[in-house]
């Protein structure tokens, strides 16, 4: 099957997105990564951010397929820890794609977290409200909890990405299951 022309040009935009980041995409290194001229990518792509969306958008096809494989989802507490994992692959595999994916606006990162929008807390309030269900996890809000979660694994990860950890990865995915589990447990005596 060939390539079209738009898949290309958001092809190119990903690449550079991976290697420098987000904020180093243009029309014309696009263009030029192409093969076509600057003009020719709004035929495709009414502006940059709608271009940054699509690549954003195939990010987060990439990090929910990641879901996908594995154990059966029939313990809540595996899927959860399967979904923060993959999470947690994703951001160190490709740091600046993880950046895009959760600071650009529009895609499925934007809304209000109780708005169904975002995969993340999607695939984390699933793995909750089962838990709840189960008695595996004490009743509460399911949509708090969850961002909870989320805004914990992000609140870590934007951190490393930082360089204000000093951790290494293998280090780094300890920090992010301690501290994990001390959510999940509480910190009271």
């Amino acid at each position: 099957m060939a390539v079209g022309t738009a898949d290309r040009i958001a092809a190119a935009a990903r690449t550079i997105v991976l290697d420098e980041g987000a904020d180093r995409v243009s029309m014309r290194r696009v263009a030029a990564a192409v093969g076509i001229t600057p003009m020719a990518i709004y035929r495709h792509f009414s502006d940059r951010d709608a271009l940054l969306r699509a690549v954003a958008e195939q990010g987060w096809v990439e990090l929910t397929d990641r879901w996908g494989r594995g154990e059966p989802r029939d313990n809540p507490r595996a899927e959860l820890r399967r979904t923060l994992n993959g999470l947690l692959d994703f951001a160190l595999e490709q740091p600046k794609l993880y950046t895009l994916l959760h600071d650009h606006r529009g895609g499925r990162s934007g809304g209000d977290f109780r708005s169904d929008e975002s995969p993340v807390l999607n695939a984390v309030a699933a793995a909750v409200d089962e838990g709840m269900h189960r008695g595996l996890f004490a009743p509460d809000e399911v949509a708090e909890v969850a961002l909870s979660i989320a805004a914990l694994m992000h609140g870590l990860i934007s951190m490393q990405h930082a360089g204000r950890l000093g951790l290494s990865d293998a280090e780094f995915r300890v920090l992010c299951g301690t501290a994990m589990t001390r959510l999940l447990h509480g910190v009271g005596a």
